[in-house]
């Protein structure tokens, strides 16, 4: 039996293997069994949660500090113009 419909692209996945400590591995591997889903799961969504939790302001700093891009003084002008445009 064919199917015509089209297949809804996964997003892009990136793999990274780590290292765990015995003990760690362990714990987490209780943990996810308490909370009804697998080891690999459970760190999956830990990872998406932290990103999802972290501070904005700390990212923003980082960038500044190591990504100076955009950092250059504005123009009078230009200056002016944002001004008028956000009501500054």
């Amino acid at each position: 039996m064919e199917t015509t419909g089209r297949k809804t692209p996964k997003p892009a996945m990136r793999r990274k293997v780590i290292d765990i400590k015995p003990a760690t591995f362990c714990g987490l591997s209780v943990i996810a069994a308490s909370r009804g889903t697998n080891l690999k799961h459970f760190i999956e969504s830990s990872l998406d949660e932290i990103v999802e939790a972290y501070d904005d302001a700390a990212v923003y700093k980082y960038l500044q500090q190591t990504d100076p891009e955009g950092m250059e003084l504005l123009s009078e002008e230009e200056q002016a113009a944002f001004e008028k445009k956000y009501g500054l």
